[in-house]
């Protein structure tokens, strides 16, 4: 993605349009792997563009209140993000080296899978991670190697 199409998405979404929120931003968008925090940093460092652990939060959280980003808390793991937002897609993770990848959604229309009982809530969206081996960490463990995260 351009500078000038994440521009002009940070003016869209009401957010004041700085270098770290565009360098993040591109980031989020150009990545495949969402990203931790400290991936964030080091990628953005990376263009040249000086970037605090604070800077990156505050940025990441902006870019996620203002649906520009989507943040994912897996369990047992730090938040992670990505610029995939609005579609209500979903997650494959790996248990061995957590590589992340997205699916898309897995029946239907948004939210995908409805409850037998919303208790009144008007659902909008629905979260599904699967779980499992990745082909990499599945050969490596085949092959005798072990791969620990």
């Amino acid at each position: 993605m351009d500078a000038v199409a994440i521009e002009e998405r940070l003016r869209a979404a009401g957010l004041r349009v700085t270098a770290p929120r565009v360098a993040v931003l591109r980031v989020l968008a150009e990545a495949d792997d969402h990203p931790r925090v400290d991936q964030v940093i080091d990628r953005v460092r990376a263009t040249g563009i000086p970037m605090s652990k604070q800077a990156a939060y505050d940025v990441c959280e902006a870019l996620q209140r203002a649906a520009l980003a989507r943040r994912i808390e897996l369990p047992g793991g730090p938040a992670r993000y990505e610029a995939r937002v609005g579609d209500n897609h979903h997650h494959l993770v790996c248990r061995s080296c957590g590589v992340t990848l997205d699916v898309d959604c897995a029946v239907g229309s948004a939210p995908c899978l409805d409850p037998p009982d919303a208790h009144g809530f008007q659902l909008d969206e629905v979260e599904v991670t699967y779980w499992g081996v990745c082909p990499d960490c599945t050969r490596q463990h085949e092959e005798g190697h072990v791969y620990e995260r």
